[in-house]
């Protein structure tokens, strides 16, 4: 299970571990039909952070108020790259989103689904593969790319 903590921002997809400590959201969560172990994405948040709209299986969608979605107790499952934090976690793509010339872009850079890398720096945003080579993204090269944590061995 990841540790990380990545606050629910577009992209993000996480797995419910948990409906939180509040019985009267929790009881609200599970009516709507968000339980244990479901993964939800979300894909847009209103202004001013309220409300979610939150993809779940079954292509549905729901929207959630702030203080519900943050009583969830979520694993994080992937996310877009532009949200990873620079440090020792490494992360593998899963998913490229853009078109042909993105994605024949990101081949030459060494960046395909199963590569796995580690970010450097956010700003700019500056990616070590796993061969050593650093790479150098766009925020909305970044944005396209879509990485899952990579379990870290337990020392």
């Amino acid at each position: 299970m990841s540790n990380l903590r990545v606050p629910l921002q577009p992209g993000v997809t996480c797995r419910v571990l948990a409906l939180g400590g509040d019985s009267r959201i929790a009881e609200r969560l599970a009516q709507m039909g968000i339980l244990p172990g479901m993964e939800i994405t979300v894909t847009r948040i209103g202004p001013l952070g309220n409300p979610l709209e939150l993809s779940v299986p079954g292509g549905q969608a729901l929207a959630l108020r702030a203080e519900e979605a943050e009583a969830l107790d979520c694993e994080l499952v992937s996310l877009p790259l532009r949200l990873a934090p620079a440090g020792d976690q490494r992360w593998r793509i899963v998913s490229l989103r853009g078109g042909g010339r993105f994605r024949a872009r990101m081949q030459t850079l060494g960046l395909t689904p199963g590569t796995t890398l580690q970010v450097v720096t956010t700003r700019p945003l500056q990616v070590r593969l796993a061969d050593g080579r650093l790479v150098r993204l766009g925020a909305g090269e970044a944005a396209q790319i879509i990485v899952e944590p990579v379990p870290q061995p337990h020392d």
